[in-house]
C-alpha cells in the first residue's frame, strides 16, 4: 500500500526542524532580537495561536468524556481515544508555549510556589498544567497496552471515569478564566470583539470547533490509512456491488457508506448545535446600539468580524444540517475545516487584531516566532501520526506490513540510490535536518536579520517656553509628559543642563536627545567623516590643492585599509572623554538607542530619590507612563499631586 503521509511527514519533520532552531535563538537572544512584541503589542503569535487557541482547538477531550462517560453515549466511544490524544497534543503546545513566551523560561516552576490567586493568568495556569497531566494519565492505558503491562493498564481503567470529571472540570474552568482576561481591556479590545459574555462566548466556541476538528481529524485518518471507514466502497467494489445486486448473489448486503459515518455525523449535529448557540450569543451582542454602530462602519475589523461569524458558525451549519451535504465525507469535511479555522480566527481576533486599532500600532510576527509557532504545531503533528501507527488510537488500525509505517522510505522514487541510501526513517529525517537546520539558521539568527529601525519623534512643547514636554519617540502611545523646569530646578539650574544633553553639535547650546539618538531602539552613527577630514586639514594646515586627501593619515595607519577598526581613537583627539570612555571609538562615534538613552539617564536618578525620599513608587514605570496606571489607584493619586 502506498504511503499517503509521506509527503506530509516531511514537511512535518522540515518544520518542526526550523522550530527547534527558532526555540534555541529565542532562548539564547531572548524576546527583543527575536520577535515583533513591543509593549503596545505584548501578546504575539505564539501566546493566541499555540496556547490560547490551541487549547482550544483540543477541547473535543472534556466534551467527548462528557459524552461518553456522563451521558454514557456508548457509540461515540471509538472516538474517545483520538479525542484524549489531541487534548493531550493541544495542552503539551499550550505549555511549551506558555513555557517560551514567558521573559525567563527556567523560572517556570515559579506559579508553583508563588501563588497570586488574583489573576486570571495564574488560575489559567494551574488549569493547563493540571489538565495536562490528566491528559497524559488519560493517554497512559494505550500506551501500557503496546507496551503489555496489563495490571497497570486495568488500573488506570478503573479509575478513568474520575480522571475523566476532574479533566471535564478543569477544562471547562480554564476556558471560561482566558476569556475572562480580554474582560480587563475595555478601553483596548475593539468593541465588536469585546463583550461581558466572553468567558461564555470562548467555552461554547471550544466545545462546538472543538468537537468539529475532531471529526476533521477523523476523516483525515480515513483519507491516509483507511477509506472504506468513512468514504464507503471504492469504485471497484460498488461495480461489484451492482453486479452482486443484478445477480441476487447477496450484493444487496454489502455496505454502501463508511461505517464510522453515521457516529461523525452525530458528533457534527451536536457540535454545528453548540455553535448555533455560539451565533445566537453573537446576535445577541450585536442587537446592542453601540455594537451595531461599530459593526455598520464598514471598518476593516467589521469585514473581519462578519467573515469570522461566517466560517466559525454559518457555513458549518449550512452543511451539517441539510441531509444531502451531511451524507458526504467531503462536504462534512469543509464544515469540520470550515468550523475550525473559524475557532482560530476568533482567537487571533480576540488576541491580536482587535487591540490594533487601540494600540495604534500593526504587529506581525518575526520569522522566528512563524518558524516557532509552526514548529510545535508540526511537531505535534508528528506524535499523533506516530501515536495512530503504533497505539491503536482508531479502532481499526493498518495490519502490521499492510500499510503505511511510520516515516519510512521517502524518495524512492527519484532513482535507486535514493531507494537504498534512504531505506529508514532516521536517514531520511537527517537528510531533511542537514537541509533545514542550516537554512533555518541562517534566515532566522538575530545578528543577520534586519534590526527594527524606528526614527525617533523629538520631544514636543506643551507650553510657550518649553518648561513641560511630551516625549513619544516611537508614536505608539507609551508617551510621558516631562517636566523639563522642574528638573532642571531640582538638579541645580542652569549648571544641570550638561548632566542630560552631554555632547552638543557646533554652534547648539543644548542639543536635543533626538539629534543623536535618531532610532528607538538600535544605535545611531553619529560620526561626521567629512567634517573631520576638513577639520583635520584646516588644524595641520595641509599644504596643496586638496589638503583633506592628506588628513587621512592622521586618523589611520598608513599602508593598510583605512576602517574603523585600525583607526584613531576618539579620546586622542577629544581627551575631555578620556575618563568616561577609555575604550574611545565607538562610545563617541555611535549613540545608542532612544529607549536606552532615556532611561539610563532617567531611572537612576528616580531610584536614588526613591531611596532618599523613601517612595518606592518613583522609580516605576508609571511614574512616568502614566497610561499605565489604573484610574483610581494610589500611583495615579501620587501621580496627579506631583
Amino acid at each position: 500500500m502506498t504511503d499517503r503521509t509521506r509527503g506530509l511527514k516531511d514537511l512535518l519533520w522540515a518544520l518542526a526542524l526550523a522550530g527547534l532552531v527558532a526555540t534555541v535563538l529565542r532562548l539564547w537572544f531572548g524576546l527583543g532580537p527575536t520577535t515583533n512584541l513591543s509593549d503596545a503589542a505584548p501578546w504575539g503569535l505564539w501566546k493566541i495561536l499555540n496556547m490560547v487557541a490551541g487549547v482550544a482547538i483540543s477541547t473535543s477531550g472534556f466534551t467527548m468524556g462528557f459524552l461518553v462517560y456522563v451521558l454514557r453515549l456508548e457509540r461515540f466511544r471509538p472516538l474517545m481515544k483520538p479525542a484524549i490524544l489531541v487534548a493531550f497534543l493541544g495542552y503539551g503546545c499550550s505549555c511549551g508555549a506558555l513555557l517560551l513566551d514567558i521573559g525567563l523560561p527556567w523560572r517556570f516552576w515559579h506559579p508553583f510556589f508563588m501563588w497570586n490567586p488574583h489573576s486570571f493568568l495564574f488560575e489559567v495556569f494551574w488549569c493547563v498544567t493540571l489538565y495536562f497531566t490528566v491528559t497524559a494519565i488519560e493517554l497512559a492505558p494505550s500506551v501500557f497496552e503496546k507496551l503489555k503491562a496489563e495490571r497497570v493498564t486495568k488500573a488506570l481503567h478503573k479509575v478513568a471515569f474520575w480522571v475523566v470529571i476532574v479533566g471535564i472540570s478543569l477544562s471547562s474552568l480554564h476556558h471560561s478564566s482566558l476569556g475572562s482576561l480580554f474582560l480587563v481591556t475595555p478601553q483596548r479590545l475593539y468593541p465588536l470583539w469585546y463583550t461581558p459574555l466572553l468567558p461564555l462566548l470562548f467555552i461554547l466556541s471550544a466545545m462546538g470547533g472543538g468537537l468539529m476538528f475532531l471529526v476533521l481529524v477523523r476523516i483525515l485518518h480515513a483519507h491516509w490509512y483507511d477509506r472504506e471507514a468513512v468514504f464507503g466502497p471504492t469504485p471497484l467494489e460498488r461495480e461489484l456491488f451492482l453486479l452482486g445486486s443484478v445477480r441476487g448473489d447477496g450484493g444487496s448486503r454489502r455496505r454502501q457508506v463508511g461505517r464510522d459515518m453515521p457516529v461523525l455525523t452525530d458528533v457534527a449535529r451536536i457540535a454545528t448545535g453548540i455553535l448555533a448557540a455560539w451565533l445566537l450569543l453573537q446576535i445577541y451582542h450585536l442587537a446592542h446600539p453601540a455594537v451595531w454602530s461599530t459593526f455598520v462602519a464598514g471598518t476593516w475589523e467589521t469585514w473581519l468580524y462578519a467573515a469570522e461569524l461566517l466560517i466559525t458558525a454559518v457555513v458549518p451549519i449550512a452543511l451539517v444540517w441539510r441531509p444531502q451535504f451531511r451524507r458526504s465525507p467531503g462536504a462534512l469535511a469543509v464544515a469540520a475545516c470550515s468550523a475550525s479555522a473559524g475557532l482560530l480566527l476568533n482567537r487571533m481576533d480576540v488576541g491580536i487584531f482587535g487591540y490594533f486599532r487601540s494600540s495604534g500600532v500593526v504587529y506581525f510576527p518575526s520569522l522566528v516566532e512563524w518558524a516557532l509557532s509552526l514548529g510545535v504545531i508540526a511537531a505535534a503533528a508528528l506524535v499523533f501520526l506516530y501515536f495512530v501507527e503504533n497505539m491503536g488510537v482508531f479502532a481499526v488500525s493498518p495490519a502490521e506490513g499492510d500499510g503505511p509505517r511510520p516515516f519510512r522510505v521517502s524518495f524512492d522514487s527519484l532513482s535507486r540510490v535514493w531507494h537504498t541510501a534512504l531505506r529508514s526513517g532516521l536517514e531520511r529525517t537527517t537528510l531533511i535536518a542537514v537541509l533545514v537546520v542550516p537554512l533555518a539558521g541562517a534566515l532566522m539568527y538575530p545578528p543577520y536579520a534586519r534590526r527594527r529601525t524606528v526614527d525617533v519623534r523629538a520631544a514636543s512643547r506643551l507650553d510657550v517656553a518649553g518648561d513641560s514636554l511630551r516625549i513619544d519617540g516611537d508614536r505608539t502611545g507609551l508617551r510621558t509628559v516631562f517636566s523639563h523646569a522642574g528638573c532642571q530646578k531640582r538638579l541645580g539650574g542652569d549648571s544641570s543642563c550638561v548632566s542630560c544633553h552631554h555632547m552638543s553639535l557646533p554652534g547648539d547650546t543644548t542639543t536635543p536627545c533626538s539629534s543623536c539618538h535618531r532610532h528607538m531602539y538600535t544605535e545611531t552613527s553619529i560620526f561626521d567623516h567629512d567634517y573631520h577630514i576638513k577639520a583635520v586639514a584646516d588644524s595641520l594646515s595641509l599644504p596643496g590643492p586638496f589638503p583633506s586627501n592628506g588628513s587621512c593619515v592622521y586618523c589611520h595607519a598608513e599602508g593598510e585599509a583605512k576602517t574603523e577598526g585600525n583607526a584613531k581613537a576618539c579620546v586622542e583627539c577629544h581627551s575631555e572623554w578620556r575618563d568616561e570612555y577609555a575604550n574611545g571609538t565607538r562610545d563617541l562615534a555611535r549613540a545608542p538607542g532612544y529607549l536606552e538613552a532615556m532611561h539610563g539617564t532617567c531611572l537612576e536618578c528616580h531610584q536614588k530619590e526613591a531611596a532618599e525620599r523613601n517612595q518606592p513608587l518613583l522609580q516605576q514605570c508609571s511614574t512616568c507612563h502614566r497610561s499605565l496606571t489604573p484610574r483610581g489607584s494610589p500611583e495615579a493619586q501620587l501621580a496627579r499631586r506631583r
